[in-house]
């Protein structure tokens, strides 16, 4: 299930990047699971900063895994946002990780159930992982911080940067 909606995912963003795009997200996507992560930023980059979501997913993945200087995961944030913005539910997970841990943000268990419950809203099963790590959290949380959560999920509505980078931090 889960393959399949990753590769569901994929094919909606090559069909939503065109065909001018396809090429350079191949390529890019065959540099990242190479683990040449120096390649793959180099064709992601100038397609992240014009603002596709999948392309700023896949960048905050190379900053998150690279090694040695390559890595930031405060970049990784960034990009992750960006596209999570945008309704990226992988980058949703993704950033809801890095706030349960304040792993390049600050650690802020509302945003990451927040960015988990959306994530999860994308999916057909709420067995899914992001579904079960904002329940996990839950149980961390006080009943002040899972409603000023749900607030935030409930007014949550995706956004596009075309033509622009990620926005600042």
């Amino acid at each position: 299930m889960k393959r399949s909606l990753i590769g569901l995912c994929l094919l909606l963003s090559f069909a939503a990047a065109g065909p001018t795009l396809a090429a350079p997200l191949d390529d890019a996507n065959a540099a990242y699971q190479r683990g040449d992560y120096a390649t793959a930023e180099k064709i992601l980059l100038p397609i992240a900063e014009a603002g596709n979501p999948y392309a700023q997913y896949r960048l905050g993945m190379i900053y998150t895994e690279a090694m040695g200087e390559m890595r930031s995961t405060a970049e990784a944030a960034k990009w992750f946002e960006s596209a999570a913005l945008q309704g990226q539910p992988f980058a949703q997970y993704k950033l809801g990780i890095l706030y349960v841990k304040g792993d390049g943000v600050p650690k802020d268990f509302v945003l990451a159930y927040m960015w988990f419950s959306i994530s999860a809203g994308h999916t057909l099963s709420e067995a899914s992982e992001a579904a079960r790590q904002r329940d996990m959290l839950a149980a961390r949380m006080t009943s002040t911080q899972v409603a000023e959560a749900k607030k935030l999920v409930r007014s949550f509505r995706p956004v596009r940067f075309e033509g622009e980078a990620a926005p600042p931090r």
